[in-house]
Parts: C-alpha cells; sequence; structure tokens
C-alpha cells in the first residue's frame, strides 16, 4: 500500500479519561495531583479534549505525545 512505511510522527498517547458525571471536576483534581509532572510536558504535546457522553454529561480526555510523557503518567 502507498505510503505504508512512511513514518507519521509521534501519536499522542491518552494518558487520562473522565466520564460523566463530574467529569469536570475529576479532571481537575487529576491535573492538580500530577501537577509537577504536567508541567515538564510542552504545551504543543499535550491536548485536553472536551464531549459530551452519549448518555449525556460532559466527558474528557487527556492525550499527550508519545515522546513528552513522562514516566509516572505513562
Amino acid at each position: 500500500m502507498t505510503g505504508e512505511l512512511r513514518p507519521i510522527g509521534t501519536r499522542p498517547r491518552l494518558v487520562a479519561s473522565f466520564d460523566p458525571p463530574r467529569a469536570d471536576e475529576a479532571f481537575r483534581r487529576w491535573r492538580d495531583a500530577h501537577e509537577q509532572a504536567l508541567a515538564e510536558v510542552p504545551t504543543a504535546a499535550m491536548r485536553v479534549e472536551y464531549g459530551r457522553a452519549p448518555g449525556g454529561g460532559l466527558l474528557v480526555r487527556v492525550r499527550i505525545d508519545e515522546e513528552h510523557v513522562p514516566a509516572d503518567l505513562g
């Protein structure tokens, strides 16, 4: 297949996931608990995704590029 072996760079790894209810509160507690480790992660390497769960309510997913995942989060 064309492009099959082409490098595509690093992929973001899912390091934390929070489901409703109160996903936003759980995310804030997790972020505060891991503040030191997250301080080492470049801003461009971390993604915080918000969405709606199928049954309603907010969900939160945290992804960090593989090369920047701190050891205590990986």
